[in-house]
C-alpha cells in the first residue's frame, strides 16, 4: 500500500563547499540557504578519527570562541580556515580544486551540540580557470 511519496528536493539537494586558493571554506548559495547560515553564526570542524576524507562541521547558531566565525563579504560566506588546512596539509592552493559535500548527520547533534553535517572531501585537478 502506498502511503506516501519521496519528496525530490530531499535528494537532488548539493550541498557544497570550497576550499578557496586562499585557503578560506566557501560555501554555495544553496548550502547558506538549506543550513540558514548568516554571519552570526559559526562553525565546529572536526576530522574523522578512521578516514582522513572525511570531517565533521557543526553548525552554532552564535559565536563561540572555540569555533571558526562565518564571514562575510556581500552574499559570499566563508570561515578563515587557511591555517587549519596549512597545517593539516590540504594541497588547496597549486595542483588541486578540493571541495566538500555535506550530508546531514544526525548521529553527530549530541558530540557537537548543534547540528551535525558529514563533509566529504573530494579534489579534482585546478583547471588554468580555477587559478585566475
Amino acid at each position: 500500500m502506498l502511503t506516501r511519496t519521496f519528496n525530490a528536493k530531499e535528494y537532488t539537494l548539493r550541498l557544497k563547499a570550497t576550499i578557496q586558493a586562499t585557503g578560506k571554506l566557501g560555501f554555495t548559495a544553496e548550502t547558506i540557504k538549506t543550513l540558514g547560515l548568516t554571519s552570526e553564526c559559526s562553525i565546529l570542524l572536526g576530522p574523522d578519527d578512521e578516514n582522513s576524507e572525511i570531517y565533521y562541521m557543526g553548525v552554532l547558531r552564535e559565536k563561540r570562541e572555540d569555533a571558526f566565525a562565518v564571514m562575510s563579504s556581500g552574499v559570499y560566506l566563508y570561515l578563515n580556515t587557511k591555517q587549519l588546512f596549512d597545517d593539516m596539509g590540504i594541497d588547496y592552493s597549486e595542483k588541486w580544486t578540493v571541495m566538500f559535500d555535506l550530508s546531514r548527520f544526525k548521529e553527530g547533534d549530541e558530540l557537537m551540540g548543534c547540528e551535525c553535517y558529514k563533509m566529504q572531501m573530494r579534489r579534482n585537478p585546478r583547471t588554468t580557470e580555477d587559478k585566475d
